[in-house]
């Protein structure tokens, strides 16, 4: 959501000194650090924190189980516990012998692994420490019944006003993804789901595969599954519709298409032509009178054909780079990306930056990687959570598990995400 009394300094900077085609070469703003710490909920970001809530490991699996098929990593155990997620998954035969890379949050200290045959009953599961260099698989298989398990899913939450500070509610675009095997051990599929859009202007998203050249992987998309409602409708932000596009870094990495309008995306046009611009799931009582509305979320799988069983199998959501991409003022051709912390500074189909990404180069971001299924994003206008002269409050304030506590110290309060405050989410 845009806030004008938390830029308008920025704006009347900008349009007083360059025109909007070079805000970005003599990025000179006085106290533009002074009005970010200013705005932002908590007193201080900790110096080098680095915004992540995940950590990347990788496991041998070895052992002999009888009408093997299938072997998975997963976050927990089934049989005793709920919600676990499946963080990696390939096919076996009886002699397994397999690396699996996975991603845990950084709060998940033991994985399991499990062996399933063909009908999807347990064989096998053996407990490991994440990141263990060798999991043996053992000879005992487990007895009761299995709660379900789901494809891990991590949520993305974007401020749309980067580089000016914004409301802090992170839920200008909400979107969370899954990873999934297929039948052609060569292909994995990813499960893109639009979740909200708390914002009134048009946004456009795409994903980069980070380290996977352009012509290195082949992405389709399922055909029963779209984000683009009109697609003769003229494009805005990302001017291709092809679904695989080439960066403009060195690397030329592959980037997934998303959509050119975040709105259009989940709903289709109004009676007038015209794209119907709401706070998409981020109001309760959504209504006419407060710009809300309650909408289904929109889902589309992208396939991802890396040519090679290992690529495909140990290709991990730790290797993504979604990010939205916004209008730089009112008018023009100014579009800048905004991307989670550890890729703040890259420049994917825009040089929004045009050398002076360094400038930048500061403690905020506008963007979260969240690494839990049930995330529930923040209300509009509700900051995430604020930490102010020892006062915690905000849409995740839970004393010793609060996002305050975590941006002043990143060994503190890493599961904030498990504890919202009524009232303060959707």
């Amino acid at each position: 959501m845009r806030k004008n009394v938390f830029y308008s300094l920025l704006i009347l900077a900008a349009t007083a000194t360059i025109s909007s085609s070079c805000i970005r070469d003599k990025f000179q703003y006085y106290g533009y650090e002074d009005q970010l710490e200013g705005t932002f909920p908590v007193d201080q970001i900790e110096g080098s924190h680095p915004w992540t809530l995940t950590k990347s490991c990788s496991s041998f699996v070895n052992g002999r189980v009888a009408d093997a098929a299938k072997v998975q990593i997963i976050s927990g155990n089934p049989f005793s516990e709920t919600g676990v997620e499946i963080l990696a998954e390939t096919k076996t035969t009886m002699s397994i012998s397999k690396q699996l890379d996975y991603v845990v949050p950084n709060t998940l200290n033991r994985i399991y692994v499990a062996v399933l045959d063909e009908e999807g009953n347990y064989l096998r599961l053996a407990q490991g420490a994440t990141n263990a260099d060798n999991i043996n698989l053992g000879d005992t298989a487990p007895t009761g019944t299995p709660n379900t398990v789901t494809p891990q899913r991590i949520f993305y939450c974007f401020e749309a006003d980067y580089p000016n500070p914004g409301d802090w509610d992170y839920n200008d675009v909400v979107m969370s993804i899954t990873k999934e095997p297929t039948d052609d051990e060569n292909v994995v599929a990813l499960k893109v789901r639009l979740d909200a859009v708390g914002y009134l202007s048009q946004i456009a998203a795409a994903i980069r595969l980070v380290g996977y050249r352009y012509d290195r992987v082949k992405i389709t998309q399922d055909e029963t599954s779209t984000f683009v409602r009109e697609p003769n409708r003229e494009r805005k932000f990302i001017k291709q519709s092809d679904v695989k596009l080439k960066s403009i870094n060195l690397e030329g990495d592959a980037v997934i298409n998303l959509f050119d309008d975040a709105h259009l995306a989940m709903f289709h046009l109004g009676s007038d032509g015209n794209v119907y611009r709401r706070y998409f799931n981020t109001i309760e009582n959504a209504n006419s009178s407060n710009n809300g509305a309650t909408q289904t979320p929109t889902t589309v799988t992208y396939y991802l054909d890396f040519g090679d069983e290992y690529t495909a199998r140990n290709f991990t959501l730790d290797e993504l780079d979604p990010f939205i991409i916004v209008q730089y003022g009112q008018s023009g051709e100014n579009f800048w990306e905004v991307h989670t912390h550890p890729y703040k500074l890259t420049e994917i189909l825009f040089k929004y930056y045009n050398g002076a990404a360094t400038s930048y180069n500061n403690g905020f971001s506008w963007a979260l990687a969240i690494p839990y299924a049930k995330f529930r994003w923040t209300l509009e206008g509700e900051p995430i959570g604020m930490y102010k002269n020892t006062i915690v409050s905000g849409a995740y304030q839970e004393r010793e598990h609060s996002f305050g506590e975590w941006i002043l110290d990143r060994t503190k309060a890493r599961d904030w995400y498990l504890y919202p405050a009524d009232g303060g989410v959707y």
